[in-house]
């Protein structure tokens, strides 16, 4: 028997609490058993059919090391693929959509991403530019990791400390600051919780960054 679990991360519960409890609210209506924070609850999955459902590229990654057995996929994928959805109507807004550093080699949860906001009546405005020159991840690559990262899923965050560069909190202000600029339409979406709060802190008056959960679940 497959069993689904949903994985609501920590720090989206903590920065968009009501979004969150939406989110978990319909899982539950879906027979998902809601989890609670990735680190302890990955050793809820036991069975070669589990299926973990994230919202954290984090999440993801520290499940996906540990139980290899599961399936890992994004809320993105889960929500594409149910044929009952009631995608909201956003009559055309033109959003751009950042994408991950984490989550760059995800190219079914980018696909999903993309063809839930199209579903949404979205005109996701893609970044031009090299994927060098749109590389992003909020502060996640510019200050300390967590050290139980690195316990947890010691391959993957290995792979990522060497692209991290420690800077001072004033030099990540204008880094993120400096970033933005590119970004032309009023609302800037993304779906990991470092760019989020990166694109909050950096965007310039006039623009607003926006979940994709809370685009789905306004």
């Amino acid at each position: 028997m497959t069993m689904k679990y949903y994985f609501p991360s920590c720090k989206f519960t903590q920065m968009r609490p009501e979004t969150s409890e939406k989110v978990k609210r319909f899982m539950d209506s879906k027979g998902v058993r809601v989890v609670g924070c990735c680190r302890p609850g990955h050793k809820a999955l036991s069975g070669w059919n589990d299926i973990a459902i994230t919202i954290c590229e984090t999440c993801s990654i520290i499940i996906g090391e540990n139980r290899p057995a599961a399936k890992v996929i994004s809320l993105y994928e889960f929500i594409d693929s149910l044929p009952d959805f009631p995608f909201p109507d956003y009559k055309g807004e033109r959003i751009t959509l950042q994408d991950c550093y984490r989550a760059k080699a995800r190219e079914t949860e980018k696909a999903a991403v993309r063809s839930v906001l199209r579903k949404m009546n979205v005109e996701v405005v893609e970044l031009p530019g090299t994927e060098e020159e749109i590389n992003f991840d909020g502060s996640f690559l510019l200050g300390p990791m967590r050290p139980d990262n690195f316990t947890l899923a010691p391959l993957r965050f290995a792979e990522i400390k060497k692209d991290m560069q420690s800077k001072s909190p004033e030099e990540i202000d204008a880094y993120l600051k400096n970033y933005c600029q590119r970004f032309t339409t009023e609302r800037v979406s993304c779906y990991c919780n470092s760019c989020l709060s990166g694109l909050v802190q950096g965007l310039p008056e006039g623009k607003r960054a926006v979940h994709v959960a809370e685009l789905l679940f306004p």
